[in-house]
């Protein structure tokens, strides 16, 4: 039974997300086939005090979004520098030599920027002969590190994402342009929008607006829901914090003027997805692709610049969804799509179908497949 290791790190949902995504999509095309098992890379394999950084992420991200930003920046340029990679998979050589004795694989899939150079030169190096594939998770405008042309394949979540293969000298051939993979509970769901309200126990009636924030209750989620709050819209909300226990707590304690329910983190999102009628959310490539594959037009409250700035131009130029970088400006869009009997929200439910990819996690796991399959017949 071939035996997958997934290289990921808990720096965000999504690159966790999308393992399980394509783990659960093996489970299904390929019953009793593989066996896997996740690795955080930073956690484990990292010094000190870069191993801390699945702790410290979101910290970092809402405390200091300009200081992140700028080190995704410069991230992006340095590693052009042929010198500086050659370093970095030196530097993380021995590290990674343990990763790979103490992890023996069939298939290596990774699902993480940063350590994709790194493994892929000890793998080499150290004459291991498994297939190894890249899974980009980011969206729009992925980071220089996640592309090497040493890899087995690499699948490509956009077109922009695959045109920026191509300029950094990547063959074709080791390229899929798959689209992002979402878990196949999204691609499976059947239920209308009444059955999905009438399983969560919602209003079947109202029109609803739900929030979130990502799995960590990331960004300006309370600001942006007292904003929309205060105009006292016909609608109703539903905010999801997430693991934030403390965004939860001052959430459940605020007097609100519409009907609204607060969640922490939840396993239904999809079914939420499906029976609200607009999402609000930053421009994360996991929520970006979730609500698009259940078609549920969205507006974006604020995006990472440089990491998730790209994604705000790639789904608005495709009318999938509104940018309001403020909770004001949040509130007056989710106004303006609510007014004209819904004529504004029904064009972006239109456009929101043109980014969805329901196939490419089904895809994906096909590529495994070919690939295990191909690594045990040689």
């Amino acid at each position: 039974m071939p035996h997958i290791v997934y290289l990921m790190s808990d720096t965000g949902g999504g690159h966790r997300a999308a393992c399980r995504a394509i783990e659960a999509a093996l489970s299904e095309l390929y019953p009793e086939t593989f066996t896997g098992e996740l690795v955080d890379m930073w956690r484990h394999y990292t010094p000190f005090p870069f191993s801390t950084l699945p702790d410290t992420y979101v910290k970092w991200v809402n405390w200091s979004p300009t200081t992140y930003a700028a080190q995704y920046w410069l991230n992006d340029r340095i590693w052009r520098a042929k010198p500086l990679s050659h370093a970095l998979c030196r530097q993380l050589f021995p590290r990674m030599r343990q990763f790979f004795q103490k992890y023996p694989a069939d298939l290596y899939l990774c699902a993480h920027s940063v350590f994709v150079r790194p493994a892929i030169y000890a793998l080499r190096k150290l004459g291991i002969q498994k297939p190894f594939i890249t899974v980009i998770t980011d969206y729009a405008l992925p980071n220089i590190m996640w592309y090497d042309p040493r890899v087995d394949l690499t699948t490509i979540p956009t077109e922009p994402a695959y045109r920026r293969g191509l300029r950094l000298g990547l063959p074709p051939e080791k390229m899929v342009l798959t689209g992002a993979p979402v878990h196949p509970k999204f691609t499976k769901l059947t239920l209308s929008k009444a059955e999905a309200r009438q399983t969560l126990g919602w209003s079947p009636e109202a029109r609803i607006v739900l929030m979130v924030g990502g799995g960590d209750g990331m960004g300006t989620l309370p600001q942006t829901a007292r904003a929309i709050d205060s105009l006292k819209l016909d609608a109703e909300l539903v905010i999801i914090a997430g693991r934030n226990a403390a965004m939860k707590k001052a959430l459940e304690a605020r007097q609100w003027e519409r009907p609204t329910r607060i969640y922490g983190f939840v396993n239904n999102i999809e079914v939420m997805m499906r029976a609200a009628d607009l999402l609000i959310t930053k421009a994360g490539p996991a929520t970006l692709t979730e609500a698009a594959t259940v078609g549920l037009p969205m507006v974006i409250s604020g995006a990472i610049r440089f990491q998730e700035s790209p994604n705000v131009k790639y789904v608005v130029s495709r009318k999938a969804a509104v940018y309001a970088p403020s909770p004001r400006k949040v509130a007056a869009a989710v106004a303006e799509l609510l007014a004209d009997n819904s004529a504004k929200l029904r064009a972006l439910a239109e456009g929101v179908k043109s980014i969805a990819e329901p196939h490419a996690v089904w895809r994906i796991a096909e590529l495994i497949h070919q690939h295990a399959t191909k690594a045990a017949e040689s």
